[in-house]
């Protein structure tokens, strides 16, 4: 919490001068809600002049990598919390990368804020309590007026001030403020957040989407029922399948692991696979 301590000292004066305020948030989530294994990843939200942005950490690293050894590095989403808005808006633009395609769905995600009396201190700030219910979840959030930028990690927006932690009461997601820093230009992330490495994204409403997933589930081999050439599927496990034999298997274990992993942080959002 060093950093973040640091941070208040030069706050006042970069708010006027910096282009864009980069806060690094800590995420701690759970990918399948009945078992206690908890993953982490860093996730970015940039405060440029007109836009905000949240996206993992990883892409930066290799989009670094990619513009200094002038190699074709590529990375995915683990977390699927892509997206940008207009500063002050709750419009948001959110990027799927996903099922071999990369979609865009607009959303809407104005939150209703309750205030509480209870404080806290983190790194010298005050802190102050609020709730919301927002994408079938109760969340607690914590949030200084002391640092006066109406916005948090993902869509937890709207309060009077930085929200600096926010979690679901089931412990399936927790966000904290771990790092912060300003940057004297504008961030360009047009090669994995507004395109995926130049592959535009599909705009498609929700509904549509979900549809999509369905279908590759219910089929998500058809690919290699209808291939010509060699292919090779690997989970990880040092067994290679590449026969068309293997496909029920296949599509059983992937279809476990899509019902398995089907905690997103909206949960009302959750695709309802049928049992196979």
């Amino acid at each position: 919490m060093k950093k973040i301590i640091t941070f208040s000292v030069l706050f006042l004066f970069i708010i006027g001068f910096g282009q864009t305020h980069r806060f690094i948030y800590e995420l701690h989530f759970k990918s399948d809600s009945t078992k206690n294994k908890t993953d982490s990843v860093k996730m970015v939200l940039d405060i440029g002049k007109e836009e905000t942005k949240f996206y993992d950490i990883e892409f930066l690293r290799i989009d670094s990598i990619r513009k200094i050894k002038n190699e074709n590095w590529m990375t995915n989403s683990i977390t699927q919390q892509l997206l940008k808005r207009k500063n002050g808006s709750n419009f948001n633009q959110n990027y799927k990368d996903n099922l071999f395609d990369y979609f865009l769905v607009e959303s809407n995600d104005e939150m209703k804020w309750n205030v509480f009396p209870e404080t806290k201190n983190v790194a010298n700030y005050h802190l102050q309590k609020a709730e919301t219910n927002f994408g079938g979840r109760h969340w607690v959030a914590w949030f200084t007026a002391e640092i006066p930028i109406s916005e948090g990690p993902y869509k937890f927006r709207g309060l009077p001030g930085l929200v600096f932690e926010v979690s679901d009461v089931g412990n399936n997601y927790s966000y904290k403020l771990v790092n912060s820093t300003t940057l004297d230009v504008e961030v360009d992330t047009n090669d994995f957040l507004e395109t995926h490495y130049g592959e535009k994204p599909i705009k498609i409403a929700a509904e549509k989407l979900n549809e999509l997933q369905i279908n590759y589930y219910n089929d998500p081999y058809s690919w290699a029922r209808t291939a010509t050439g060699n292919w090779n599927v690997n989970f990880g496990d040092g067994v290679n399948y590449n026969k068309k034999e293997d496909i029920p298997y296949l599509t059983k274990r992937t279809q476990e692991e899509l019902r398995r992993n089907n905690n997103p942080v909206e949960l009302d959002t959750a695709v309802k696979y049928p049992l196979k």
